[in-house]
């Protein structure tokens, strides 16, 4: 499993369109949440688009225009935006790139594969029992225990 930027980025600016709404904005356009995530324009845009198309965000146009969250922070999973941001929380090599077609096929003889689905099903798992509302509020970190050299900001 490799989280990339795309799913760190959408995590950073969900939560940042979250807060916002939390303090009373209406929508905040893509410019401010690039340089308060220190993202480029362009990029942040991009992560924008991804989250609007899987109904994250929506975007608002016009003077005032920007992003919202399209529902509730406690409706949102942190699962929703991995996927949303990145297509998939856990590539299936099996399905993505084959290292062979008889045996990584869903009929082939491979031990491996199950290891893998399950795997990835315990991933969503345990990205769907956080929401949005848990990286706001910071709820999620009793889960974890912590390290006394790392900071942790409940507000990523």
């Amino acid at each position: 499993m490799h989280i990339t930027q795309w799913g760190e980025y959408g995590l950073h600016c969900a939560t940042f369109i979250a807060d916002r709404q939390r303090a009373g904005s209406d929508a905040v356009p893509a410019v401010e949440i690039a340089e308060a995530q220190k993202i480029p324009v362009d990029y942040a845009q991009q992560i924008l688009q991804r989250l609007r198309k899987n109904s994250i965000v929506k975007s608002v146009r016009g003077p005032q225009g920007g992003y919202l969250l399209s529902r509730q922070p406690s409706e949102i999973t942190v699962r929703d935006i991995l996927v949303a941001s990145e297509g998939e929380t856990f590539e299936v090599i099996c399905d993505s790139k084959p290292l062979n077609a008889e045996r990584c096929s869903p009929n082939g003889q491979c031990n491996l594969r199950p290891l893998w689905y399950g795997l990835r099903k315990h991933v969503d798992e345990f990205l769907v029992k956080y929401t949005l509302e848990d990286l706001l509020t910071g709820s999620h970190l009793k889960d974890f225990p912590q390290d006394s050299t790392v900071k942790i900001n409940p507000h990523l």
